[in-house]
């Protein structure tokens, strides 16, 4: 894995926000099953859907600088 590479930042953050979101869904759906307080493990829930959210705009935004580069490129060698 390259690091100084920012899309594979972005990828390995998606992974661990996208795993943690995932587990807070379920932990505030077993809570309100239960019929107990579950406003703390939405709202956290909420920050993570939300910070996913940016990194997926995140990703689109490098991934589209690199095709119009590539694109750009492309066209200078033709």
């Amino acid at each position: 894995m390259r690091w100084n590479d920012p899309l594979e930042l972005v990828d390995v953050g998606l992974g661990f926000v996208g795993f943690f979101a995932f587990a807070f869904l379920i932990v505030t759906i077993g809570y309100e099953v239960a019929g107990q307080p579950a406003l703390g493990w939405a709202l956290t829930l909420l920050a993570l859907v939300l910070i996913l959210i940016a990194l997926w705009q995140g990703r689109r935004r490098i991934t589209a600088t690199r095709l119009r580069a590539e694109e750009a490129r492309l066209e200078q060698d033709s």
